[in-house]
């Protein structure tokens, strides 16, 4: 009996100190992957049987190695003064990682994104922009015995077939077709209007521009205009290749030349639709808010593609003007005015919304697309906006992978499965930066912002460089389950 006792209770002795050493290892294993020495053994002895510390091979990951963050420290040390790190782990409580958390940064397109989630919060995806023609007069037997108005309800993207034609190959097509409007009123038996086609750009305020933007960008940048109604982003003249007589060769015509009063051009290309389509416009076209009156009368209308199209068309081709527009029709959704001012107050409101204190984040923005160089931010703002529970499952969506974006295969080449890197790189000739998601395994995800601004104008090569590998850096953690994730079933005694 003495045998069979004493084996049991030494058993009973181990499985009790084992239980005793898991218990105590998982109050100090609060965060992923941890995993705590065992200081009980003194140097030189080894390791005990019952000791967390053989476990570390299969729990620890690298993420909690000191060297981790010291290569980190090292890269931003070699990156511009005016320069931040800002990542964010999983539902975790604070920053993982930051450096340069005060350090104020020009944000560059890295701005669109505050813009696309506060259009999708104020407007939603299916948000639609709706261009009317209208009369104070009925048509009767085809006749307008009046003025046909068109009227503007923001649509950025109201181009002609040639505008659309300008774009580079690879680029989002996205646009309203004009002409099937002209062609509906055909349709409806027009063929003879007493009056005029008149431009009604009243929705948005008559700022051509965004009010901050100086002279030397707008010129610098070829930015088009931002009224409720222009055609082909308010240009009268853009380039458009034509074959050379002599060479055969495709020869480029004047550059881009803005329209003075981009409501009339609309409405003169439109008196050309019409009239191409046989129908008799008596007096010339002009542009002027429409008569107010009880009854109006809508003869047509196009309605654009819905926003959360114009999302990814805003990212492929990163559209200014689209951006600039969403802007003013934020304002005019949410503080009954269509202007810049009031739609970046809805933004910084959309923001407080999620946690974004502008003056503790030290956020500052003048336009809604980063193309103002007064526009300032800290990197918290991104990934403070990217972890928000509203708004991840958006940019989850809509950022590329580095799996199929191009630009982003050619940056994290051998990086191990690259469609765990989802982000958006953006920058100017001043700015680099990138902002997005890292997924590291076990449902565990980094949402990381960097942007750098190089002083003296000396070229962003260097830190896109410095971005490349913090980014690549920060693939390369993988989470492993920690002490806590471990279950370990009850020992059965006997047979």
């Amino acid at each position: 009996m003495r045998r069979i006792l004493m084996p049991i209770a030494l058993l009973a002795v181990a499985v009790g100190a084992l239980l005793v050493a898991n218990d105590q290892s998982s109050q100090l294993h609060e965060n992923l992957g941890e995993v705590a020495a065992d200081s009980s053994v003194p140097p030189g002895l080894g390791t005990p049987l019952v000791s967390t510390r053989r476990l570390t091979n299969l729990l620890a990951p690298s993420l909690t190695e000191p060297d981790f963050f010291t290569a980190l420290d090292d890269m931003m040390a070699s990156a511009p003064p005016s320069a931040c790190l800002s990542v964010y782990l999983d539902d975790r409580p604070g920053p993982f990682y930051q450096s340069g958390t005060n350090v104020q940064v020009m944000p560059s397109e890295a701005m669109i994104l505050l813009t696309l989630a506060t259009a999708h919060q104020r407007l939603g995806p299916d948000h639609t922009f709706t261009t009317w023609a209208q009369s104070l007069v009925p048509m009767e037997n085809g006749v307008v015995n009046g003025d046909v108005y068109l009227v503007g309800g923001g649509d950025p993207l109201l181009q002609t077939p040639a505008f659309a034609g300008t774009l580079e190959a690879g680029q989002n097509r996205l646009r309203t077709p004009i002409e099937d409007l002209a062609q509906q009123l055909v349709d409806a038996g027009l063929v003879l209007v007493t009056g005029a086609v008149v431009g009604d750009a009243t929705r948005y305020d008559d700022l051509l521009y965004a009010p901050s933007w100086p002279e030397s960008v707008v010129e610098a940048q070829s930015l088009g205009t931002l009224l409720a109604l222009q055609f082909d982003d308010g240009w009268l003249q853009f380039p458009v290749s034509e074959p050379a007589e002599d060479a055969g060769e495709a020869e480029p015509e004047a550059g881009y030349q803005a329209a003075e009063d981009p409501p009339f051009y609309a409405a003169a290309l439109f008196d050309d639709m019409l009239e191409a389509r046989d129908v008799v416009i008596r007096r010339s076209p002009r542009s002027e808010a429409r008569a107010e009156q009880a009854v109006v009368h809508t003869l047509a209308s196009i309605e654009s593609a819905p926003l959360s199209d114009h999302y990814r068309q805003i990212l492929d081709n990163r559209d200014v003007e689209t951006v600039e527009m969403l802007v003013k029709e934020i304002g005019l959704m949410s503080a009954g005015v269509g202007s810049t001012r009031a739609g970046l107050q809805a933004i910084n409101d959309t923001l407080a919304g999620i946690g974004i204190d502008s003056e503790r984040l030290q956020f500052l923005g003048f336009d809604g697309s980063g193309t103002d160089p007064a526009n300032t931010a800290t990197c918290p703002v991104f990934t403070t906006l990217l972890s928000s529970g509203e708004f991840a499952p958006l940019f989850h969506e809509l950022l590329p992978t580095a799996a199929d974006s191009a630009a982003l295969q050619r940056r994290f080449a051998g990086v191990r499965d690259p469609g765990r890197i989802r982000a958006l790189s953006a920058g100017s000739a001043d700015t680099t930066a990138m902002t997005g998601y890292i997924d590291i395994g076990l449902d565990q995800e980094l949402a990381f912002a960097f942007i750098a601004n190089p002083e003296d104008g000396g070229g962003t090569e260097s830190a896109r460089q410095i971005e490349t590998r913090i980014v690549r850096h920060l693939a390369a953690l993988e989470a492993k389950p920690s002490l806590d994730d471990i279950r370990l079933a009850p020992l059965r005694l006997g047979g």
